[in-house]
């Protein structure tokens, strides 16, 4: 998602609103040689010999203490049913307990609430669901949870009070959904009280079922919950009810707001009494998480370095991380598959309709300068195709060195004589751009995209681009310029995005198919729209079975890069630093972000 839940260290998945953060940063040191691998068997990718959700013990831990935690950012929303930034996310999932959920070190999804697997129909269209016994609601709710309650959360996403940011990019199929604004949805039954079945419209059970990862489907009472969704935006975030091993501390009418969360300055975890161990796979160690809200990062990050029972949970500063890789290596997570960077090149309008100039552009650059600004291979891969390591169909996109016979992909230094070839072919004699119309280039201002925004403007000029370079915060630059077709931006060099859950289709299809260009808000920035891609994607959607829907968005994959679609270059390996007395477990799906309800003090 390129929308809020990316945001912070991408550029989520809008996002991630997706999710739209700036992506973290990291040093140039390599470390030792060392791998990690990542999900479905994709390449090793390297972390440097330092330690990553795949190599972090999930079990064993010392039970008790309080870690305290150290966030630059305050969060978006806590409510599940609104929530979609990675930083929202360490809450959320300590807190809730939705349908399925990602352990740490993978991102195959897990039953939750849920008793087993999804149950998907033979025509694709039914999707049954399971509930445990014995979970129960925190105080003062109490009671023990129901499909009911299951369905109610999803309901509440369609509520304008609510409005939950990928309701339609998920459950659209899901009969009623689209009309649905918070009451009832006709495609959501409750047989009993421990089963939910969700009936479709369309063949696409599968998608749905692996949806059901997502917060939203978290169960909200509705007898406690409903009030707070007539307030206009929902108040319920400010008294919402946990499920998970922790819940946001609250007093006993169950308000959290300046109890539990105070906005801008901190965030209280405590033990749920209600939580019952048995129906759980998180260990929960920790007796109680502080947050502390504000400050500077080059501050937080030297903090947590000299501390003991501390981490922090955004991209420290290249300089720290640096200092971390040289003198506290132990104290250093790399997690892979952190997410993606790409420069968007406008398809519809400008020079870049011609497949030609953007195959020139894509060999003219030097990918691996733009991951240095990064931080090196410690932290980025150059990129060479778009759906990322741990993500299915990673491996049949071609891997690491991606697509075979792509010559404007296989240097990834910058091969310029290349790029003037492809200058001749769009009809340049003399390989070099000719016309005096000024391309718009719209970066962030925030490192590392500020620089790479400004390499990325100079090799455009080395082709003969007038260019007019306008650098902005990160989320002006989407909402103002990059995410609004009318602006009719050339390049966007600072694009990021970070799938929602472990399935090719939420990395290729919002981003890059036709039917997804919005008026505003729109995550197809380059405005792809071929016509024989989008059918390939509408196709692709129905397609079940993990290694059949990996090889057909594999293809579509190959066929954006054929079709120089944008441009791949950096796979994210994310960063994060824990104190000497913190015993971490990042989470791979969460660029890796630490898992509170894994995490424990030595």
């Amino acid at each position: 998602m390129s929308s809020t839940r990316a945001v912070m260290a991408i550029g989520l998945a809008a996002l991630f609103a997706l999710v739209l953060a700036a992506c973290g940063s990291s040093s140039s040191s390599t470390g030792s040689s060392s791998s990690s691998a990542g999900a479905n068997g994709a390449n090793l990718i390297s972390t440097g010999g330092f330690q990553s959700p795949t190599t972090q013990s999930l079990t064993g831990g010392k039970r008790g203490g309080t870690l305290e935690v150290l966030d630059e950012s305050d969060f978006e929303h806590l409510d599940p049913g609104i929530s979609y930034f990675a930083l929202d996310y360490e809450v959320v999932f300590a807190t809730q307990r939705p349908l399925y959920s990602n352990k740490p070190n993978s991102v195959e999804p897990t039953p939750d609430i849920a008793s087993g697997t999804p149950e998907v129909s033979t025509d694709n269209k039914t999707v049954t669901v399971h509930l445990k016994e014995g979970i129960h609601f925190s105080p003062p709710v109490n009671r023990e949870v129901t499909s009911s309650d299951v369905a109610y959360a999803i309901e509440r996403g369609a509520n304008p009070d609510v409005a939950n940011p990928y309701m339609l990019s998920y459950f659209k199929s899901i009969e009623g959904v689209p009309a649905a604004k918070g009451g009832p949805i006709k495609g959501i039954e409750t047989p009993n009280k421990h089963e939910i079945v969700f009936h479709l419209t369309e063949p696409k059970g599968q998608f749905v079922a692996a949806a059901l990862v997502l917060p939203l489907t978290a169960p909200v009472p509705k007898e406690y919950a409903e009030k707070f969704d007539k307030s206009k935006p929902s108040d319920y975030g400010n008294y919402q009810v946990a499920t998970g091993p922790y819940m946001l501390k609250n007093n006993a009418e169950g308000k959290v707001l300046g109890i539990g969360y105070v906005p801008g300055k901190s965030a209280t975890l405590v033990r749920n009494p209600n939580w019952n161990a048995k129906t759980d796979f998180r260990p929960a160690y920790l007796n109680e998480i502080d947050i502390k809200i504000g400050g500077s990062q080059a501050v937080i990050d030297r903090q947590v370095l000299e501390g003991k029972n501390v981490v922090q949970n955004e991209p420290p500063v290249q300089a720290a991380i640096k200092l971390a890789a040289e003198h506290y290596k132990s104290q250093l997570s790399i997690s892979p598959g952190g997410g993606e960077h790409y420069i968007t090149l406008n398809n519809k309008v400008g020079p870049f309709t011609n497949v030609d100039v953007r195959k020139a552009l894509w060999a003219a650059l030097d990918r691996e300068a733009l991951d240095r600004e990064r931080g090196g291979e410690l932290v980025a891969n150059v990129a060479t195709h778009f759906i990322y390591p741990t993500i299915s169909g990673f491996e049949q996109a071609g891997g690491l060195a991606g697509p075979k016979g792509v010559d404007y992909n296989e240097h990834p230094q910058g091969d310029m004589a290349l790029a003037e070839k492809y200058m001749k072919l769009a009809g340049y004699p003399s390989g070099k751009y000719t016309s005096e119309k000024t391309v718009q280039v719209v970066g962030s201002s925030d490192p590392p995209e500020k620089e790479d925004a400004e390499i990325v403007n100079e090799t455009m000029k080395d082709l003969g681009f007038n260019t007019k370079l306008t650098l902005v915060e990160q989320s002006t630059m989407y909402a103002k310029y990059c995410d609004v077709p009318k602006e009719e931006i050339e390049v966007c060099p600072s694009v990021g995005w970070i799938a929602d859950f472990a399935d090719p289709q939420t990395v290729l299809n919002v981003t890059f198919n036709g039917k997804f260009i919005e008026a505003t808000g729109n995550v197809n920035q380059g405005q792809v729209d071929d016509p024989k891609i989008n059918a390939a994607m509408t196709a692709a959607e129905a397609v079940r079975g993990k290694t059949a829907r990996a090889e057909a968005w594999g293809k579509i994959d190959d066929e954006l890069v054929e079709n120089a679609a944008a441009i791949p270059f950096d796979w994210e390996k994310s960063p994060r630093m824990e104190g000497s007395d913190v015993h971490g477990v990042a989470q791979l799906w969460n660029e890796g972000n630490w898992d509170y309800s894994f995490t424990s003090l030595k």
